[in-house]
């Protein structure tokens, strides 16, 4: 098994820990990419449908959609028009798309406006003062100033050109990043509750891995390790929202 498929895998398996009766469930994979987590739910027996707004992907969608034996409807569109009714879906999957797109906010709304009464979101969000950047690998980036994280970028030689017009933004003065505490606020004021899945493992010990169990140990009996890593170390947030109507 790939390392990619050993990925999508342990998520798709995650998913299922966290939220009950997921087979049940209706599914948006919104910015599905290449389609290596979209073709492994379908060929899971998921209902699940993707949406990608660079055409570019679609050659490496048909790859997978090949490899996983599976036929899964993947609509051109961006995040932030949605080509569905209202209340369409249960359960919308975002992975490492918030920070790419035009207008997360817009997005985000969608996302709500199409999910049923109290359906839900996962998604990734990076931290804007995480210690080590999970784009360019760079520690302390996001520490500084996004016009000196520039010329830093350059420096170390980790730029990153895009080679389509329509390929995600991948400049870092043009990603979106956010504070936990800032996302939450934005995330309420479109409809959503907030669940930090990163804290509800501490607390549920059948998710943790046996070779973090200890660290998880000192975490859950010293909070303040924890909501302190949140702020300044975390290179990223794995969130569950769930629309509140």
């Amino acid at each position: 098994m790939s390392y990619t498929k050993l990925q999508e895998n342990n998520e798709i398996s995650f998913l299922e820990k966290i939220i009950p009766n997921l087979k049940e469930k209706k599914i948006l994979d919104l910015g599905c990419g290449r389609g290596e987590f979209l073709t492994t739910m379908k060929a899971k027996g998921y209902d699940v449908i993707g949406i990608e707004p660079d055409p570019n992907k679609f050659e490496a969608i048909e790859r997978n959609k090949k490899e996983n034996k599976v036929e899964v409807e993947v609509i051109i569109a961006p995040g932030e028009k949605l080509p569905f009714q209202s209340a369409t879906f249960d359960i919308v999957y975002c992975n490492n798309v918030l920070e790419h797109c035009k207008n997360p906010y817009q997005l985000l709304k969608e996302s709500c406006r199409v999910l049923k009464p109290k359906g839900q979101m996962y998604l990734t969000v990076i931290n804007r003062f995480g210690f080590r950047d999970s784009h360019y690998h760079l520690k302390f980036l996001n520490w500084m100033p996004r016009w000196l994280g520039e010329k830093y970028i350059i420096l170390r030689g980790k730029s990153k050109h895009s080679i389509h017009k329509t390929e995600s933004r991948n400049k870092l003065s043009e990603m979106h990043y956010f504070t936990f505490n800032g996302f939450k606020k934005i995330a309420d004021k479109i409809g959503f509750e907030t669940q930090d899945l990163k804290e509800y493992k501490i607390y549920h010990p059948e998710l943790i891995s046996v070779q973090k169990k200890k660290t998880v140990d000192l975490v859950r009996a010293i909070p303040l390790i924890y909501y302190l890593a949140r702020l300044f170390y975390l290179s990223g947030f794995r969130l569950l929202l769930t629309k509140k109507t």
